[in-house]
This record gives C-alpha cells, sequence and structure tokens, in this order.
C-alpha cells in the first residue's frame, strides 16, 4: 500500500518531492520509478516513520486501505495528496515480463494457472478457512482449472491434492511474477489478494485479474475489497460482525506468549474450529464467484490437451519438505511426537571405534592430518570417513586412506535406508553417529588434531558411570534466550557444548542420540537458535534427563584452536575450529600448538600424491586437460579491469578506486554504471562496442569489480601470476569465496573449482575473452543469462565452465550488500597480505619423480 501512497505524492506533486524507502519487503520496489536513492544522514533528507492510523476508522468511515498511507502522508507533509489508481503500484521491468513463469519449469508448456493460498501466518489465524472446503473446490474444476499452491515457509498451508505445489518455493519477487503470469486467484484477506490487483497482467490476458476472497468478517467489506475483485463477506450477518469488522487475531491461543494470544484478540463466537463468519461461507458459495469469471465469459477453462497435460503433471509425486517445517507454534507437540517415534536400537551394532566427517577438496586435507595424527599416537582403533556423495570423495582419495585402514562410509547412501530430511556439514554429524556400525564411539571433527592416542577415553570412570562425554566450549549459557522456551527446558547455568569431539555409548544413550539426530534433520528451524549442531545434543540430553560427564577443565584458546583436556586435566584435543588445514599450507604457525611440524609433513605429503580431485572432475565434466609446459610461453597476459556502479554511488566508488590504486593495481578500470539491477547481458554488449573489434582481440581476460570493496595488499602480483598459469580459451573465476560447496581444487593454482548449478555470489569475477566473446555472439538465445541468479551462477551454466575460486580471497566487501552482482557476503578466507610464492613448473620427464624447475 505504501507503494501507491509514493506514486500518488509524485503524480500529485510532480518534481517536489525525492523518496527512497527502509523496508523488509524491498522486493516490492524493485524498478520502481518513483525512488532516488538517498543517505539517512543528508541533511535535506527527512526521515518519516510512515503508519497508517485511518484504518482506525475503518469500520465507520467510508475509506478504502488504499487511502491510510495516503492520507498520512498528506497531513505529514501538508500537502493535499489523493488516490489516482484503485491498486497498489509494482513494477515489472521488460526483461522479468520475457521470462517463463515457474508453470511453464514444472510442466515444460505455459498454461493458463489460478494461484490458490489457503493458509496464512500463525500471527492470525482468524483468516483461515477449513482446507477440506479449498480441497472440495480444487476438485470440482479438476480438469478445468489448473491451481498452483504458494505459502511462505514456516506459515500454515496444509498441502492440497491436484495442484501444483509452490509452497515455499517462491521469494517474493518470484511471488509478484508468479502472480504477473496468473489467470486468477483465490485467498483469503493477504497479502497475495493485494498483489492480485498491483502486478499488471500479461498484454495477452484481461486488463483486470480475477480474484477470489474469502473473507469473513473480520475486516469491513468497504475497507479491503477491489472493485473487480470477489469478495465473500459476512459482516452485518453475526452479532460479533454487527456494525464492522471485529478485527480479532486468533480463534484458539496457540501458547506462544504474543500479544494475539490475549482474550480481547480472540475469536468469540468459533464453531467446529473455525470462527463463525468463515464457516458460514460454504465451498459451494465460492465454487460459484470462481465460476462468475467464466460463465460472463471473461475467461476461458483448460482445453482438452491442456487439461491433459495438467493431469499428468499433477499426478507426478512433488518432492516438497514443506509439510515438515516447524515453527515456534508447532515445535513443542512435534518434539514430543518425535520422542514417542523413537526406534528401537538396532541390535547389529557393536564395538568400539572412531567417527570423522571430511571429504571435498576443504575438509578432506584436515580429515587426512586428523588420521595420520591418530595412526602416528599409535591409535588402533578402526576409523570411518564419512563424506556426502561420489563428488566428495574420489577412488583416488579412498585409495590413499586405504594404506591407514581407515572404511569410507558414502552417508548418501546410508540415506536411501535411512531417510534424512535435511544432510549437509554439520547435520552429518548426528547422522553419522547415529548410523556408523559402532556402539561405543568417539567422533572427532575433521579439522580436529588429538596429541595423544584417544583409546584409553573409553575406560574412564566417568564414560563408564555416563555412557556419554562431552566437551565445554568457550561460551556460556544465556538465561534471557529465547532456545529455551523453544525447546521447553528450564534454563541451566554452565558452559555451552563444543562439539569437536563426542565420545558415546549408543546403546546406552540411544533415545538422546536419536532426539539429536531429529533436530538436526530440522535443523531449518533449530538451527535459528543455536550455532550448528553442537547444542543439539545439549537439548536432546537436557529434554530426555539423560545424564552425561564433562572434563571440568575449561578449554584452553589458542589463536584459531581450542584445546580440550581430559578427565585428569591433560591436553589431549587441538581444535582447528577457525582456520582448518588447507592443502596451499598458508595456515599460519601458531604459538603452543603441538605436533605443528607432523601436521604440516602429512600436508606435503598430500600435496605429492592428490590431484585435489582436478581429474575426477574434469572427466565428470568432459573438459579436455591442458597439455603440458604451455604456460612456459605465457609471460605476459593483458587484462581489462570493469567496475559496475551507479551514478548515485559516487562518493562509494571513488573510496574503492583509492584503495585499488594503493594495492598497486596501476591502470584505472573501465566503470560501466547501471541504473538498478544490472542487465548483464546489455552491458556487456555495452563493453564489447565501446572496446570495438580490434582491442578485444588484444584483451586475453576480462575482470569485474563490484564498487565497494577492499584488496589484498599484492593483489596485482597475486592476479598476474595466478593468471600466468590459467587458460586464454578457458577460465571463469572468482577473486572472492563465500563459502562455496567445491567439488576439486587445484593445488598449483590455488584454486578450488565448483562446477555449474549452484547458485554463488561473487563481487568479483574474471572471464577470459574466448568465453566473453561466446557470451557476447551473434547466436540469439544460446546462452540465457537474463535471470535473477547471480551472474557468475548464470555464466557458468550457460558456458557449461567450472569456476575457480582462488584461495585465499584477494578481495573483500566491507558488508552483506545485495547488487547487480547478487546477494553478497563477506569471504570466508580473505588475507589482506597474502602473496603467492615463485611459480615453478614441472619438467614431464620429472614429473614421475616429484622434481620441479624454477621459473
Amino acid at each position: 500500500m505504501l507503494t501507491a501512497a509514493v506514486r500518488d505524492l509524485h503524480l500529485s506533486c510532480p518534481g517536489r518531492f525525492l523518496t527512497d524507502v527502509r523496508t523488509s519487503c524491498a522486493e516490492l520496489w524493485e524498478h520502481n520509478p518513483y525512488l532516488t536513492s538517498l543517505g539517512e544522514r543528508d541533511p535535506q533528507a527527512e526521515v518519516i516513520e510512515c503508519e497508517y492510523p485511518l484504518i482506525n476508522q475503518s469500520n465507520r468511515a467510508p475509506y478504502h486501505v488504499i487511502h491510510g498511507f495516503t492520507d498520512f502522508l498528506s497531513d505529514r507533509l501538508r500537502i493535499p495528496i489523493k488516490p489516482t489508481c484503485f491498486h497498489g503500484d509494482i513494477h515489472l521491468s521488460a526483461v522479468e515480463k520475457s521470462w517463463r513463469s515457474q508453470v511453464w519449469e514444472s510442466l515444460g508448456q505455459e498454461l493458463p494457472f489460478w494461484i490458490i493460498s489457503a493458509g496464512g501466518k500463525y500471527d492470525c489465524t482468524i483468516k483461515w478457512w477449513d482446507i477440506r472446503r479449498y480441497q472440495e473446490i480444487v476438485d470440482y474444476f479438476r480438469g478445468r482449472i489448473l491451481f498452483v499452491q504458494v505459502g511462505a515457509a514456516g506459515h500454515h498451508h496444509p498441502r492440497l491434492e491436484g495442484v501444483l505445489d509452490l509452497r515455499g518455493q517462491t521469494t517474493l519477487r518470484q511471488l509478484v511474477r508468479l502472480v504477473h503470469h496468473a489467470q486468477g486467484v483465490l485467498c483469503g484477506v493477504t497479502c497475495l489478494m493485494h498483489l492480485a490487483a498491483a502486478v499488471e497482467t500479461r498484454a495477452s490476458a484481461p486488463p483486470n485479474r480475477a480474484c477470489v476472497v474469502v473473507a469473513g468478517g473480520r475486516e469491513p467489506p468497504h475497507w479491503e475489497a477491489y472493485p473487480h475483485h470477489q469478495f465473500i463477506h459476512t459482516v452485518g450477518a453475526l452479532p460479533c460482525c454487527r456494525n464492522g469488522g471485529c478485527w480479532k487475531s486468533r480463534t484458539v491461543r496457540l501458547g506462544d506468549d504474543a500479544e494475539f494470544d490475549q482474550p480481547e484478540n480472540l475469536c468469540t463466537d468459533p464453531v467446529d474450529g473455525l470462527p463463525h463468519c468463515m464457516r458460514l461461507i460454504t465451498a459451494g458459495e465460492v465454487i460459484r464467484r470462481v465460476e462468475l469469471y467464466f460463465k460472463g465469459g471473461a475467461l476461458r477453462f483448460l482445453s482438452a490437451p491442456q487439461s491433459s497435460a495438467v493431469r499428468s503433471a499433477v499426478r507426478r509425486p512433488a518432492h516438497s519438505n514443506y509439510d515438515q517445517v516447524l515453527t515456534p507454534e508447532t515445535v513443542h507437540q512435534s518434539i514430543k511426537q518425535a520422542i514417542t517415534l523413537t526406534p528401537r536400537y538396532p541390535t547389529s551394532i557393536a564395538g568400539r571405534g572412531i567417527v570423522i566427517c571430511g571429504g571435498g577438496p576443504k575438509y578432506f586435507p584436515p580429515a587426512w592430518v586428523c588420521i595420520r595424527m591418530l595412526r602416528r599416537l599409535g591409535c588402533s582403533l578402526p576409523i570411518q570417513l564419512w563424506y556426502l556423495g561420489e563428488r566428495e570423495l574420489d577412488e583416488e582419495m579412498k585409495l590413499l586412506l586405504k594404506a591407514f585402514d581407515v572404511e569410507c562410509v558414502n552417508a548418501e547412501v546410508v540415506r536411501q535406508k535411512h531417510p534424512m530430511r535435511i544432510l549437509r556439514g554439520w547435520e552429518l554429524k548426528a547422522f553419522a553417529l547415529t548410523h556408523c556400525r559402532f556402539r561405543e564411539v568417539l567422533f572427532l571433527d575433521g579439522d580436529n588434531v588429538p596429541v595423544a592416542n584417544p583409546g584409553y577415553l573409553f575406560e574412564t570412570p566417568q564414560f563408564k558411570k555416563n555412557g556419554a562425554v562431552f566437551w565445554p566450549d568457550v561460551r556460556f549459557y544465556n538465561r534471557r534466550h529465547a532456545v529455551w522456551q523453544v525447546m521447553g527446558v528450564p534454563y541451566r547455568a554452565g558452559r555451552e557444548f563444543e562439539s569437536g569431539q563426542i565420545l558415546i555409548d549408543k546403546a546406552r544413550c540411544w533415545p538422546a542420540l536419536w532426539l539429536a539426530r531429529w533436530f538436526n534433520e530440522h535443523s531449518d528451524f533449530f538451527y535459528q537458535y543455536i550455532l550448528g549442531d553442537k547444542e543439539t545434543f545439549y537439548f536432546a540430553f537436557r529434554k530426555l534427563k539423560m545424564p552425561y560427564a564433562m572434563p571440568k577443565r575449561r578449554p584452553y584458546r589458542l589463536p584459531a584452536t581450542l584445546c580440550q583436556h581430559d578427565f585428569a586435566g591433560s591436553r589431549i584435543f587441538q581444535h582447528r575450529n577457525t582456520e582448518e588445514w588447507n592443502i596451499w599450507l598458508y595456515n599460519r604457525k601458531i604459538k603452543g600448538f603441538w605436533h605443528d611440524r607432523d601436521c604440516r609433513y602429512f600436508l606435503k605429503d598430500l600435496q605429492a600424491k592428490w590431484d585435489g580431485g582436478l581429474r575426477d572432475l574434469r572427466r565428470r565434466m568432459k573438459v579436455a586437460e591442458p597439455g603440458p609446459d604451455l604456460e612456459r610461453n605465457h609471460d605476459r597476459r593483458s587484462l581489462l579491469t570493469v567496475m559496475i556502479s551507479s551514478e548515485e554511488r559516487q562518493w562509494v566508488r571513488k573510496k574503492t578506486l583509492q584503495r585499488l590504486a594503493a594495492a598497486g593495481w596501476g591502470s584505472a578500470p573501465m566503470v560501466c554504471l547501471a541504473a538498478g539491477p544490472a542487465d548483464w547481458s546489455a552491458l556487456f554488449h555495452q563493453i564489447k562496442r565501446s572496446l570495438g573489434a580490434g582491442r578485444l582481440k588484444q584483451i586475453d581476460y576480462l575482470l569485474f569489480l563490484h564498487d565497494d570493496l577492499k584488496f589484498n595488499r599484492w593483489v596485482r602480483h597475486n592476479v598476474c601470476l595466478w593468471l600466468r598459469l590459467q587458460s586464454r580459451d578457458r577460465l571463469l573465476a572468482s577473486l572472492s569465496n563465500s563459502g562455496v560447496r567445491a567439488e576439486a581444487c587445484d593445488v598449483r593454482n590455488y584454486a578450488y573449482l565448483a562446477p555449474p548449478g549452484e547458485k554463488r555470489e561473487t563481487p568479483a569475477f574474471l572471464i577470459s575473452s574466448a568465453l566473453f566473446a561466446r557470451i557476447t555472439g551473434p547466436e540469439k538465445g544460446k546462452l540465457h543469462i537474463g535471470d535473477d541468479r547471480p551472474i557468475v551462477s548464470r555464466l557458468a551454466e550457460a558456458l557449461h565452465e567450472p569456476v575457480a575460486y582462488h584461495c585465499p580471497s584477494l578481495v573483500q566487501i566491507r558488508e552483506p550488500v545485495r547488487s547487480a552482482f547478487g546477494l553478497l557476503t563477506p569471504a570466508v578466507d580473505y588475507d589482506p597480505s597474502w602473496r603467492r610464492p615463485p611459480i615453478t613448473f614441472m619438467r614431464q620427464s620429472d614429473q614421475h619423480r616429484g622434481r620441479a624447475e624454477p621459473n
């Protein structure tokens, strides 16, 4: 509604004001022509906290909600503002209008459809209608109308049968685009109703979108209804709403201590779980209102071929985790149910062993160090290394581990027998502990370095008595944290768990271990309240009142490392939890870190034996290996730097250019100004035209930069040396790594590699001129890069090229920001002073002997 007020302000007072907004719904303002980027500290800018007090008169004054913000701004600015249109002001770019809908992506063809929202938020349950009645409507129109069900993740939207299920699969902006393609909308009084009126229809569709609203008696119809909507209300039919809407919030209390749970906000006339005003609205009445659009001739039902395509699509089982998403209102009951459904302990599990999680180019090197150190210290216990999928551990890596009697376990294979809703890095820990073949287990994080043979821990009296040992973290529990209420566990003072090492007897602690597994299975909810997996074990044991032991000595802190002790106070583990060992060994030397020389020896040994999974990635992507010694004649490479910015960010850009010059970059970059979100296809063609064909042929690489960056001190030196080892024909690379899940690493070239397909952002990316020519070539439609994913993701898929991420990151953004490059977040391994060592090239004749020729 504020979009309408800003539009009407400018149309009533053209040229008088510049406006900007600060809102949690920024996606609604994209491409809005009435906004100008303003600074809140600008002395000429006035910040107005917008409200709509007119709502307090909604039951007696003849106003629509569209007057709310307009009336407020008119009073606040002391100028007359008149509404100009009976809807909000949502804008789509020409590029967005040209994109296909999510229905086309799901069905492979564009079909007429209605959007249906059959639930709502928990803070206002009085708006909910009976899901069975929504299903009755869907069933009635089956084969004639395609319904697409939507709903935000974490809200109440029960699944409907016979619909295309997009619940939890649309951002707010994607919902706007979905509405643009929609023939009609069926919902309650909600955001979707307002979007149905505010979002323009397609050029081939009627100018006003069909919309049927199940409203009841909560809000007066003149305040909410749009002229072209079928607004089904019962205001005036019941004593509680005879003089207008009741404006109550909930039908029954949810027990979440919110103000909406107070008696004055509860429905006074519930019937069979529904507000009486909503129960009076029948499915037959809603069906009649929907049919009006078709009987009147405004719309047409699906044709026979379209109906056949819809039937085959909705028959396919949809993979959706939506119904398993927890909310603060449902979590207590869900935990109780999870406890009652705990399976019996598998009697086939027996023995004693060590479990480590680690795979892929980032986590295999520290796991390698951990395993080598265990064997160096004389530990003969069987070891299992758990990993996620074949891309994390190829046959070469398994062969390297076999020499140290390590069993490799693919969690994705185990998952087929033991389903796990979410299984990623942190979740893997509880999953591996639960399903490993050992009864008595010592779990170690891959970045943990033991300094003594840990086998004796199984014989300690504390473990024999309790069956579980956990180690303390440096932080203490916070009494005021919301997690106590969420978990239903009373506060207890003490240190948090540090789960880099866990010792557990599964037979004795099975219920708590299974509950911890369940907490991790629902990490999308619980990780909002706790830091990763570590407190899931604490709350599982506390919830079930099961005992555990913990060494009294607090962890000793070294830089990037927590040192843990046994019950006698002796150091036994060194957990490098913020600076894992990496294959390039640029880890700093930490004073007081034991066995540092051994750890580095293990990594140098791995460098000599392992190619980082590079051959396996090239084989899967069908990318040819580079020829030997091709780099030796490539001493000089030409590089064009391009900075993407906008006119209003001139002061930001100026400071970044100063930092770039201070880092020894030399020539200033070309600056391309983009108005709003960048149309990268247009920008690329603009650069090509500016350079001309002759100049472009002389350039080997193009480097694109965000306009607000910090730079590594030796960035020019590092980039130039890096490019000498890269292919002029095929390079798509990033100077920053914000935590991408890589599948290989190029050991010699200081780079992690990720294949196309994953969503990834970067504020600085390189592209070779050959690939740039393919992107800007004459083949129209062959390389589609015009969607809203991060630009590097689009380029990787369009070109079918892996992306190389320099390690360590050479640039850093100053703070998280949404930009033309995507939603940027800080790099995880930025090093402002790292300098690349000299390059060495390998002779073909020396490759098998490991000798290198310095250059």
